[in-house]
């Protein structure tokens, strides 16, 4: 396998890292407070868009559309987490920028870059760079703060971590990508260059997903183990499966006695 090939499973194995981070944050969705539920709901989209994402390549042989709803579905979230754990001074900011990118990636994918032309880099660079100056003065609000716990301990770290992350590298992965599809190059040279610019985008991506990951796994679980030990008990003791072999259940089922010619 080439090295093409090998970026290329690599980066579809990366695209599933929302799976895991959604299935860490969906044992804790009834304790997780309201400011973190927008980061709830990011990671659920991100996780539906992996499936979608695979249907889209095998039925439409295009998913560029994706990269336009995720990049709104990233801001959107992200500024309402933003808008709840900043000050109040900031909010009038959070708002105008929230309007200005929202304008920008209507403009993106109606007219400067297409829905299904090419990747958004209008609405990701100014969305990114908005989420990144928030993530710098977040990091500067907690250090410079009085703080009773540190900062390892505490969620909206994680958070801020993730976002500088993943957005300080994903407005020039996709400046990157959008001028070599634009650059003349043959369809073989495109996609090998485009598995090339892709891969540290996924990597990072798959890297701002754990952070976000061992973010929610500081908030206590919805329902404790010793409280769901028993039923997982009680159903594997009293309600096991009923495994049946050619319509007869196997309970019971008398098995063919070897014949006195057969080989020991």
């Amino acid at each position: 396998m080439d090295t093409s090939a090998s970026l290329q499973v690599l980066n579809r194995a990366l695209e599933a890292a929302p799976l895991v981070t959604f299935a860490c944050a969906q044992v804790r969705r009834h304790h997780l407070p309201a400011a973190f539920r927008p980061v709830y709901y990011y990671v659920g989209i991100k996780a539906l868009f992996y499936f979608l994402d695979m249907f889209s390549r095998l039925v439409f042989r295009n998913n560029v559309y994706l990269y336009h709803a995720g990049t709104v579905v990233l801001v959107c979230c992200l500024l309402q987490t933003y808008r709840q754990l900043l000050p109040g001074r900031f909010h009038p900011f959070i708002k105008a920028g929230l309007l200005v990118f929202l304008v920008v990636a209507l403009l993106d994918a109606a007219v400067l870059n297409g829905l299904f032309t090419d990747v958004n880099t209008y609405s990701q660079a100014w969305g990114c760079a908005m989420l990144l100056a928030l993530a710098i003065w977040h990091v500067l609000y907690l250090t410079r703060g009085a703080q009773q716990h540190p900062l390892e301990t505490q969620p909206e770290f994680f958070l801020s971590t993730a976002v500088l992350v993943y957005c300080s590298s994903s407005i020039v992965s996709y400046v990157a990508i959008n001028i070599i599809y634009h650059a003349g190059y043959d369809v073989a040279t495109l996609i090998r260059l485009d598995t090339l610019l892709s891969a540290p985008d996924m990597l990072l991506m798959a890297v701002q997903m754990g952070l976000l990951a061992w973010m929610f796994q500081l908030f206590p679980l919805s329902v404790s183990p010793r409280r769901a030990l028993p039923h997982w008990l009680h159903y594997s003791r009293w309600h096991p499966r009923r495994y049946r072999l050619l319509g007869r259940p196997l309970v019971g089922l008398r098995l063919p006695q070897p014949s006195r010619w057969s080989a020991t």
